[in-house]
């Protein structure tokens, strides 16, 4: 099978239109799509990964150099850690409705401080508000003990 034809297969199975992978891959026009599908016209180097990326897959499985999953699970480790595939991993033994699930729940996780990447305590707070909770009260809090980190974070805060 022929690149433009990987590529088309692969487009169609996640459903996504011409014009959706142009825009994600940064072409222009699905008309770029069109003539690599067609007969590979148009694609080069440099954009083999951006195509990758935007159709879930690697290079190599769109070059026709393997088509087994490992090489999948390699690239996504490569980009996101050896955690990412261990995910995929456990979220391909669930049926659709644990799938579901399983994202729900990582979903509310990224609203949850302690699980969250270190970050500037003015994004932190956007992620608060924008999940719907609002800081309610500007003066000093007397009953609970007031601690350094709380204070720390504070004065990070308020130099933004």
């Amino acid at each position: 099978m022929e690149i433009g034809q990987i590529i088309k297969k692969r487009r169609e199975e996640l459903g996504m239109s011409q014009e959706e992978l142009a825009l994600k891959a940064g072409y222009k026009s699905r008309s770029s799509i069109n003539k690599i599908e067609v007969d590979g016209r148009g694609l080069p180097q440099s954009k083999i990964l951006a195509i990758a990326k935007a159709l879930q897959t690697t290079p190599a499985l769109l070059l026709g150099w393997e088509q087994d999953i490992s090489s999948a699970r390699e690239f996504i480790n490569n980009c996101y850690g050896q955690k990412a595939g261990e995910i995929l991993d456990n979220i391909e033994q669930l049926n659709e409705k644990g799938q579901t699930e399983a994202l729900k729940r990582i979903k509310e996780m990224v609203h949850i401080p302690v699980y969250m990447k270190a970050q500037k305590p003015m994004k932190l707070l956007n992620n608060i508000i924008s999940s719907g909770l609002e800081p309610v009260a500007a003066h000093e809090r007397t009953d609970i003990e007031v601690t350094d980190e709380m204070i720390a974070f504070d004065d990070a805060f308020f130099d933004e």
